[in-house]
């Protein structure tokens, strides 16, 4: 029997308006409710975004959120953090003289948001996340002072670019104590005067910080096994999500590497429900399995009532 349903938002549970299909919603409180079933949600976006979509949820997603790719989990039901692991205010430092002695932008997120500089935000696409929330993107102008000033932690730091200008700065960054870096990754930029600039950026966070570790510490502190946890995404950063998982589930719209690992993938695309439209087999299956097991545990009954007569 499964105990543990972990999910990617974006590409996953949310359709591409960043808003959860009712049919994905209505599975998965059905699982909760009849088998226990706990839904995590597990996302490279912050805290409060996560929790903004756990609410959207219903009731099953108020237990435990995995935030910023496995920097921050939190129980829910206590307001506690059972991993905070931010980069540190020296790693920070380090991070931003980089970025200015090569000239690059930089951008990172805490665990209420993202924030960018204001002076590049003709690079980025609109996200409708923020707009669903009713918030404004957090753009300034002195990235510097309101880090200085800033009272929350720092769980990731993006540095942005060329190509050829992430290749140049790999070795400095390298150089910072324990970090992580990604590998370089295609940023959606708009359209500005009918050309399209190519940039990419490196996702930074503290060494050993990833989705599948914080799925083992949660697995852990609620005594679930490993072959007890469905896992489900669409992306790069959910590789060792699936790996960790003893039923691995990859979206239709999923990177050909997901798939490639996968048990299963989905019949739809995450804009049509496709997290729905897999769970509800799955529902049935647990729900005919349930339905057997009575059966049979009624006939041992019966039979131990013959034996008595």
């Amino acid at each position: 029997m499964y105990k543990m349903l972990v999910t990617d938002l974006d590409g996953t549970l949310l359709d591409d308006y960043k808003e959860i299909p009712e049919k994905n919603i209505d599975v998965i409180n059905r699982l909760h409710e009849r088998f226990g079933i706990i839904p995590v949600i597990a996302t490279a976006r912050p805290l409060e975004v996560a929790k903004y979509i756990a609410d959207k949820g219903g009731n099953a997603f108020k237990s435990y959120i995995i935030a910023t790719n496995g920097a921050i989990l939190m129980d829910l039901t206590r307001g506690e953090y059972l991993i905070n692991r931010s980069l540190s205010a020296e790693q920070i430092a380090s991070l931003v003289d980089i970025c200015k002695r090569l000239g690059l932008e930089y951008e990172f997120m805490t665990t209420k948001c993202e924030v960018a500089d204001a002076k590049y935000s003709y690079r980025r696409v609109v996200d409708p996340m923020y707009d669903n929330m009713g918030v404004p993107f957090n753009y300034q102008y002195d990235l510097e002072e309101y880090i200085k000033k800033l009272q929350e932690p720092i769980p990731l730091f993006a540095v942005n670019g060329t190509e050829e200008e992430l290749k140049k700065c790999y070795n400095d960054l390298a150089s910072i104590q324990g970090l992580q870096i990604s590998k370089p990754c295609i940023r959606t930029t708009p359209e500005i005067d009918g050309r399209v600039e190519t940039l990419a950026y490196y996702d930074i966070m503290r060494a050993g910080v990833t989705k599948a570790s914080a799925i083992q510490v949660l697995a852990k502190h609620l005594g679930i096994k490993k072959e007890e946890i469905i896992a489900i995404g669409d992306g790069g950063n959910d590789v060792e999500m699936l790996q960790v998982a003893g039923l691995k589930v990859a979206m239709k719209n999923a990177t050909d590497a997901l798939k490639e690992i996968a048990d299963f993938v989905t019949p739809e695309d995450n804009n049509v429900g496709g997290v729905g439209s897999f769970l509800d087999v799955l529902y049935k299956q647990l729900q005919d399995r349930e339905i057997r097991k009575n059966e049979a545990r009624q006939l041992e009954d019966f039979d131990d009532d013959e034996q008595s007569l």
